[in-house]
């Protein structure tokens, strides 16, 4: 059934659209305000105009489960949404203090989980290109990637606006292999590092890096070492307060007030999706040497006989004098990152470690790399998710 609403703030019969209203399928006008559309749900634009964090909308959106649009209309706008449920707000959801910011070179953008990074990166990428600035997203994200899937540095370059991140095509990538940068600091501020010199290789105007909700313990002395890496010139922070050397600024804006927060389970299915985008299609079957694989140095470490780390019919990691018995039920499923000249190339899913032979088999989204970087994530080849990672030793 299809029904038509009049969202205008002067309606009254609509106070229920302020908190979550459940949608089989509505047609929907209003003006002078925004629409919340939580997924999953499919969007499409009947008349009038309408933008998502800056960028207009024209055509349909598809909005994920667990994720949300904020639709705004300065004038009337007619919306057809099925599935998912809305939200009405009075005017924007955007902060004032995000509207006035112009940036050049390179800004990180931080904040605690669900404070709304990814929301301000999305917009300040869609204000500075509608000033016609070329603009790079590093997506160094992790555990909760837009850009490329978990465990990866991903890189975007555009020049047209876009309402969601997730939608950009990752032209590079640097693999991690781990959902946290606090299990890999080293190869994180690599990877970033690595991610902004081939941004800059396309002179842009202006490099946003995404960084992770990682604001406790040592959260803050790893964006410290970001900004001296990459050289930054600013840090955009929702609600962190930050003391960093004179010649970077640090600009502190609003936490805007409709962020939904997710729990683990809800972060742990958006990381699946971000997987089966990856993973998902026609996957070869490859053989790989042992010497073209490095990246966990466990495995390394088994795999070369060092004497330190031994597979073992283990339920847990145990330690027995100076050996590690490592569970051998984790000695399968690595996710690997496929390298080609330097360059990350496609993904795979190692299957089974044959030391006897000194290969092991994978499936693989390309068979022309050079050679396999590993790292702590593990995942079920069959479904396509995550699973029990690699234990830090």
């Amino acid at each position: 059934m299809i029904f038509t609403f009049s969202l205008l703030p002067c309606n009254k019969a609509l106070k229920y659209v302020y908190g979550l209203f459940p949608v089989g399928s509505l047609t929907l006008n209003f003006s002078n305000g925004t629409l919340i559309v939580e997924g999953p749900a499919t969007v499409t634009v009947v008349d009038g105009q309408c933008e998502v964090l800056g960028c207009p909308v024209r055509d349909s959106l598809n909005v994920e489960r667990f994720r949300a649009l904020p639709i705004f209309a300065g004038g009337s706008c007619t919306l057809s949404v099925s599935g998912g449920s809305v939200r009405y707000v009075d005017g924007t959801t955007i902060p004032s203090d995000w509207e006035g910011l112009n940036l050049e070179g390179i800004a990180l953008v931080v904040g605690d989980v669900d404070s709304g990074k990814t929301t301000l990166t999305t917009y300040l990428l869609n204000r500075h290109v509608a000033r016609g600035l070329s603009t790079c997203v590093v997506d160094a994200d992790v555990g909760q990637s837009s850009i490329g899937p978990p465990g990866v540095v991903g890189l975007s370059c555009v020049g047209l606006p876009t309402p969601t991140l997730e939608g950009l095509h990752m032209i590079g990538g640097f693999f991690v292999g781990c959902n946290s940068p606090s299990q890999c600091v080293g190869r994180f501020i690599s990877g970033v590092s690595a991610m902004v010199r081939e941004a800059f290789s396309r002179t842009p105007g202006l490099v946003l890096i995404d960084m992770p909700g990682w604001v406790v313990d040592g959260g803050i002395e790893l964006i410290r070492n970001v900004v001296d890496a990459v050289g930054a010139d600013y840090v955009v922070s929702i609600g962190i307060n930050l003391r960093l050397r004179s010649s970077v600024k640090v600009i502190n804006v609003s936490r805007p007030k409709y962020v939904r927060p997710r729990n683990p389970d809800e972060r742990g299915f958006l990381r699946n999706q971000a997987l089966r985008r990856y993973l998902s299609g026609e996957l070869v079957n490859v053989s790989i040497e042992l010497n073209r694989i490095i990246g966990n140095s466990v495995i390394e470490c088994i795999v070369n006989n060092c004497g330190h780390y031994v597979i073992d019919n283990v339920a847990e990691v145990t330690r027995h004098g100076g050996v590690v018995k490592v569970p051998s039920r984790l000695f399968s499923n690595v996710f690997i990152g496929l390298v080609r000249r330097g360059f990350l190339a496609g993904f795979g899913v190692i299957r089974e470690f044959n030391l006897r032979e000194g290969v092991v088999s994978a499936i693989a989204t390309t068979d022309y790399f050079d050679e396999a970087v590993m790292g702590r994530l593990r995942v079920d080849p069959e479904k396509l998710e995550e699973a029990e990672p690699f234990p830090l030793l």
